[in-house]
């Protein structure tokens, strides 16, 4: 797997959409983002997010007008490995999962064998939002994954997502797990930052912890279109 040589700013937690992710995805710039919201900088840190700016939103700028239809996207060399976010997402998008209902840190243990037997995969991690006090628990399994399991795969860390209505009292924790966690990352570990822009955006749940199906669908597409930007530029 090939260093990420990349400088972008993790502790700024900026949102993942970004033009040359759209171009890969097959959509033009003027489809991905309107003219008047084009971003405008990047930042400089550490090597293991590529992210931008956060545009401004725009009362006709909708999620599903965004982003390629969900249907598009080929996730047949994807894992994804989390919790109950991760099984709606699996409802939504045709997707192969690892995962369980109200899981945390400790399902990665259970699941360790399981998972560092996976080949030539992009495994994304998908996880947190029960166990946001074990951050540092997370970090240090990250920074323990066997070298050739990460040799063999391509690995991504999302960002925990915003929640809202009964449970918004944990954006805070959220805020501080994802800045943690991005922040501890090792090179073989790439961040992707779908909290930031679903706040940005804007999101739709059921409960205000899990979410609906159009919101759902531009996390995948956030994904892939990282994914697909990540290794477009070499990792």
């Amino acid at each position: 797997m090939k260093q990420n040589t990349c400088l972008i700013n993790k502790k700024r937690v900026t949102a993942v959409l970004t033009v040359v992710a759209a171009v890969i995805s097959g959509c033009s710039v003027t489809d991905v983002i309107p003219s008047n919201n084009m971003p405008q900088n990047q930042g400089q840190g550490q090597p293991n997010s590529v992210v931008i700016e956060a545009y401004e939103s725009s009362e006709t700028a909708t999620t599903t007008s965004l982003y390629m239809a969900t249907e598009n996207l080929d996730f047949s060399d994807f894992v994804f490995i989390g919790d109950s976010r991760t099984v709606g997402l699996a409802s939504c998008v045709d997707i192969e999962t690892i995962a369980e209902v109200g899981v945390g840190y400790s399902f990665l243990q259970q699941h360790y064998n399981e998972i560092i037997e996976l080949h030539d995969k992009n495994i994304v991690f998908n996880l947190g939002v029960n166990d946001l006090t074990h951050v540092d628990s997370y970090i240090e399994f990250f920074q323990r994954l066997p070298e050739d399991f990460t040799f063999d795969n391509h690995i991504y860390v999302v960002s925990v997502n915003p929640t809202s209505g009964p449970y918004a009292g944990m954006n805070q924790d959220i805020d501080y797990f994802n800045v943690q966690l991005a922040d501890s990352l090792p090179s073989t570990c790439k961040w992707i930052d779908t909290c930031s822009f679903l706040r940005e955006a804007g999101f739709g749940t059921s409960d205000g912890l899990h979410y609906d199906q159009t919101t759902y669908e531009t996390i995948a597409n956030l994904i892939y279109n990282n994914v697909m930007l990540y290794q477009q530029m070499g990792y």
